[in-house]
C-alpha cells in the first residue's frame, strides 16, 4: 500500500484512496462540498485545493489518488487564501436565510465559513434571486437560491437511482438545480437528497422545521423495515425520536436508505403501540400477565410456540431455551411472509421483498435447534393446538383469514390481528427502545441500541421471556442482553468468537463453514 504524507503526518492507505480520505486517516480534515465517498468525483467546488510538496500548482484532493511518496500540505497561507476565496465566491449570491433555514446547525456553508472564511464582504451588487420552496417531490422541498451547485443530487439520480431527474440548468451566476417542467421526483430514495445536500437547498419535508439539529442526539442502530438491515442513526431528544438518517456502511447500504425505512419512525409513538399487558380483556401489570401465562402454559396439553422474524436474536434464543428447558412437549415453529400492512415495494438496490429484519437470525437458530418446524407444518398443526405463544410476528394476519381455535398469548410491539385475538398480551419494546441484534440477508450480525426509554410498560422481549422461564421453573439466563447474546454465540457454530460488547458498529459476518473442494483438472 502506498505511503503518503499530509502535513508531515505519514499514513499508509490502500491504493486508489483519494487524498481527502487519506487525510482523514491522518486526522486532517480537508473541506469539501461536491465530493461524496459513494458518488463519482466531480471536482467542481474547488474547496479541497491543496499544495503538493515539490509541485508547481495546487490540485484538488478529491481527484488526487494516493501514490507512494506523495506529500501534500493543507495548512499553507496559499491554501488558506484559496479556501477563503472559494467561500467568498459561493456566498456572493447566497441568501441570508440562516435564521429560518432548516439546514442550520448541519450546514457546511456555516461551518466552513467559520473555519475557513471569516472575511469582510466586498459585495455591493444585488444578489441574484432564484425560485424558493419548490415542491419537487413527496418528500423533498427545493430552495434553488441556497444551492452551491455541488451536483451531488444530480449524480445521485444518475448513479444510484438511475432516474436522472435533477439537472443543473442555465449558466454563470444563474445556474441552479431543477427539474423539467411538469416532472416530480418519483423514486423511493428521495430522503437521501436532503442527506447529501451540504447546504439547505434540498430539505426533507417530514422533518422540516420539526427540531433544530443541535438539540438532537444520535444513536447508532439498524433499520427494522426489511431484511437488508440498513445502518442508521436514530436522532432523538428528550425521549422522542424525530428522524432516521442512514449511517455509512459500504458492506450493507453504503450511505443510503429508502424512504419507507425512514417512515418506520411513525410506529414508535403511533396509536397502534401496545402499552399495557392484558389478560382476558382486562388490563394488568406485566408480572400478573406472566404469572397467568406461565400457569396456562403448564396446564395446556398441546402448546405451539412461534419464533419471531421481527424479534431480535436474543429474544428468539431466550424463547427457544425457555421452551426446551420447561415445555418438553411444545412444538416450535417459524413464520414465513410479511405482516399485513407491510409496504410492498422492493427493488434491487436496498429494499428486500422480506420485510422482516431478522428472518436470517431465526433460520439460523432453527437450524441449530434441529427440531423447529416450518411454516407449512404450522399451517397443518394449528387446528390441533390449544395454546399458541407468539413472539412479535402477526401470525393470525399471516394465516390470511384461516382461524385458529387455540388460545393465543402474544408478546409484541403494536396492535394487529394476533394481539386482537390474544387472550394474554404483553407489550414489547420497539427496536429503538432496547439493545439487541439482528442477522441481515447477507448473514451479517448487526447491533441495535437503545436510544429512548420504553413506552408504557414495554420491556425487551428477551427479558420478558427470561422472567417467564423463571415462572415456569428454569430461567434461560437471558436477563441481560449481553448474557443472552454471548450464550447464543457460544452455542451456535456460525457465531463462534462473537461477543456482544465487541460487536462492531459495522457488524460482523457469520462464519460460513464449507466442505473442502475435491481437486479437479481445472484446480490442480
Amino acid at each position: 500500500m502506498p505511503k503518503v504524507k499530509i502535513n508531515d503526518i505519514e499514513v499508509e492507505v490502500p491504493a486508489g484512496t483519494n487524498m481527502i480520505e487519506a487525510a482523514a486517516v491522518a486526522g486532517v480534515d480537508i473541506p469539501h462540498y461536491c465530493y461524496h465517498p459513494n458518488l463519482s468525483v466531480a471536482g467542481n467546488c474547488r474547496m479541497c485545493l491543496v499544495d503538493i510538496v515539490g509541485g508547481r500548482a495546487p490540485e484538488i484532493a478529491c481527484n488526487m489518488q494516493a501514490r507512494d511518496g506523495l506529500a501534500i500540505r493543507t495548512d499553507t497561507p496559499a491554501v488558506k487564501k484559496m479556501r477563503q476565496s472559494v467561500m467568498e465566491f459561493m456566498l456572493v449570491n447566497h441568501p441570508l436565510d440562516c435564521p429560518i433555514c432548516d439546514q442550520s446547525g448541519e450546514c457546511r456553508l456555516q461551518d466552513y465559513y467559520m473555519e475557513h472564511g471569516d472575511y469582510d464582504s466586498r459585495g455591493v451588487e444585488e444578489k441574484v434571486s432564484k425560485k424558493k420552496r419548490q415542491d419537487i417531490g413527496d418528500k423533498i422541498v427545493l430552495d434553488a437560491e441556497r444551492c452551491v451547485e455541488c451536483s451531488r443530487c444530480v449524480r445521485f439520480g444518475d448513479e444510484v437511482t438511475g432516474t436522472g431527474d435533477l439537472r443543473l440548468m442555465n449558466r454563470g451566476d444563474h445556474t441552479e438545480i431543477g427539474m423539467f417542467p411538469g416532472e416530480r421526483l418519483q423514486h423511493h430514495y428521495q430522503g437521501n437528497l436532503a442527506d447529501i445536500c451540504p447546504v439547505g437547498a434540498l430539505t426533507n419535508r417530514d422533518f422540516r422545521f420539526q427540531r433544530r439539529v443541535w438539540y438532537l442526539k444520535q444513536t447508532a442502530s439498524i433499520c427494522s423495515g426489511c431484511a437488508t438491515g440498513c445502518n442508521i442513526q436514530v436522532c432523538h431528544q428528550e425521549g422522542e425520536v424525530f428522524r432516521y438518517l442512514p449511517r455509512r456502511n459500504d458492506a450493507v447500504n453504503k450511505s443510503w436508505m429508502c424512504d419507507e425505512g425512514r417512515e418506520q419512525v411513525a410506529g414508535i409513538s403511533g396509536l397502534k403501540r401496545i402499552l399495557r399487558s392484558r389478560v382476558d380483556g382486562k388490563t394488568v401489570d406485566t408480572e400478573a400477565a406472566l404469572i397467568a401465562l406461565a400457569a396456562r402454559l403448564k396446564s395446556a396439553t398441546h402448546v405451539g410456540v412461534v419464533l419471531g422474524s421481527q424479534a431480535t436474536n436474543e429474544a428468539n434464543w431466550a424463547l427457544l431455551q425457555t421452551v426446551r428447558k420447561n415445555l418438553k412437549s411444545a412444538r416450535i415453529f417459524v413464520t414465513a411472509g410479511n405482516d399485513p400492512g407491510s409496504f410492498e415495494y422492493a427493488d434491487k438496490l436496498l429494499v428486500d421483498t422480506d420485510k422482516n429484519p431478522n428472518s436470517a437470525g431465526v433460520d439460523l437458530l432453527a437450524a441449530f435447534d434441529g427440531q423447529v418446524e416450518s411454516w407449512e407444518a404450522f399451517g397443518s398443526a394449528v387446528a390441533d393446538l390449544d395454546l399458541l405463544l407468539v413472539l412479535e410476528d402477526d401470525v393470525v394476519g399471516r394465516l390470511a383469514g384461516r382461524r385458529t381455535a387455540a388460545a393465543i398469548a402474544y408478546l409484541g410491539v403494536s396492535r394487529n390481528a394476533t394481539s386482537e385475538a390474544g387472550s394474554i398480551v404483553v407489550p414489547v419494546c420497539h427496536p429503538v427502545e432496547m439493545d439487541g441484534s439482528y442477522v441481515n440477508r447477507q448473514g451479517r450480525v448487526q447491533r441495535i441500541r437503545r436510544a429512548v426509554n420504553a413506552a408504557g410498560d414495554a420491556l425487551p422481549a428477551w427479558l420478558i421471556v427470561d422472567r417467564l422461564g423463571a415462572k415456569l421453573g428454569v430461567a434461560p439466563g437471558t436477563g441481560m442482553v449481553a448474557a443472552a447474546f454471548n450464550s447464543m454465540a457460544r452455542a451456535v457454530p456460525q457465531m463462534r468468537g462473537l461477543e456482544f460488547k465487541t460487536l462492531s458498529e459495522a457488524g460482523q459476518q457469520l462464519i460460513v463453514e464449507t466442505a473442502p473442494v475435491a481437486p479437479t483438472e481445472a484446480t490442480v
